[in-house]
């Protein structure tokens, strides 16, 4: 096991129109009484094989919610835990969150002035009159101020945070003009993730996309210094050989109330459920998930991005989307195709 995602809390302080995880959040949070447990879990699980292990990889933990932030002490406290078991042990920690920059933010800055072990993204969709058709709060006021601002202050700090855009079919037709916003900002890595649970996706979206790209891409070969690393831009992270996943066997995703699960898709699922914090991982369920990743989609076989695609590796979002992990959801398929064609047309692979 090398990482493990940990529920802060199901809460959350925005209210953005197109979360997957729905519109009327839970209320839970991960009680402070449980945490001895969890950081014995983690010491067990992860830490105790990173120290065993030939190469000692950098331990990756992650905050998630609901967001993050709202949990602000006891994400701290966690962290002040890990920090001691992980010194015993010399293993290095990388601490991820992923945050809407719009609760806690200037303690949140204060408290990692001085650590280099944050990897921090910030979900910003846009420019503000792009970003806010999606997310606001629970009042339905913007969002974008105080995490654009955020953002800012993280990149002045030297702290390299990631813009995390959701795009819906309704944004594509402003790809071009935020990611240039963005980079123009200052910001050096934009991570572009798809809706693929809006149903309103349609193939016209799907060539306005194309159609962008590479107005995006020749926008970046102009640039005299300063190459941003943009994810749509990035070949090896699309068109490279993917294999099976992983969730459940090297990584770990932990619920609320510390329930054990392969995949954030699958979290509060009992179907998938493969142990708890204070009893450890399930084997027999690690090997059905093994089973499970092994088979294939049908109606992929004889398609040469078969190896590459998200839909042959992650059997999950499968389901959510679809009811079946091994039905292959078709706006991926045509997402997919559409990078094929783009890295094709541009062979940006080439142009690095």
């Amino acid at each position: 096991m090398q990482s493990a995602t940990i529920w802060l809390t199901e809460n959350c302080n925005l209210k953005c129109r197109y979360c997957y995880e729905g519109q009327e959040k839970g209320k839970r949070k991960f009680a402070i009484s449980d945490i001895a447990t969890l950081i014995s879990f983690i010491d067990r699980e992860i830490l105790e094989s990173a120290e065993s292990a030939e190469k000692k990889d950098k331990v990756i933990i992650s905050f998630h919610g609901g967001e993050p932030l709202l949990e602000f002490q006891l994400m701290k406290y966690i962290i002040s835990e890990l920090d001691n078991v992980a010194a015993k042990r010399n293993i290095s920690i990388v601490y991820e969150v992923t945050t809407n920059g719009n609760v806690n933010e200037s303690e949140f800055l204060e408290y990692i002035r001085n650590r280099g072990d944050f990897r921090i993204s910030v979900s910003l969709d846009g420019k503000k009159e792009i970003n806010d058709i999606y997310r606001v709060t629970k009042c339905g006021r913007s969002s974008f101020d105080r995490a654009f601002l955020f953002a800012k202050q993280l990149l002045e700090m030297d702290k390299h945070p990631r813009i995390r855009m959701t795009l819906t079919p309704q944004m594509v037709e402003y790809l071009y003009e935020n990611i240039v916003f963005f980079v123009k900002e200052g910001f050096e890595m934009i991570v572009t993730v798809p809706d693929f649970f809006d149903k309103k996706w349609e193939r016209k979206h799907l060539i306005k996309m194309e159609e962008q790209l590479h107005k995006i891409f020749e926008y970046c070969e102009d640039l005299p210094i300063m190459k941003p690393q943009i994810s749509l831009l990035d070949r090896t992270s699309y068109l490279k050989r993917v294999g099976r996943c992983s969730g459940g066997i090297n990584e770990i995703y932990i619920g609320c109330d510390g329930l054990l699960y392969p995949c954030t898709y699958t979290i509060n699922n009992m179907k998938y459920c493969i142990g708890d914090i204070w009893t450890g991982i399930d084997k027999k369920k690690q090997e059905e998930l093994l089973t499970l990743y092994a088979q294939n989609n049908e109606e992929c076989a004889g398609c040469g991005l078969d190896s590459a695609c998200i839909c042959t590796r992650c059997k999950f979002l499968n389901e959510a989307i679809t009811g079946n992990c091994v039905t292959s959801v078709p706006i991926i398929c045509g997402f997919m195709n559409t990078l094929y064609r783009f890295f094709k047309d541009a062979n940006t692979n080439s142009k690095k």
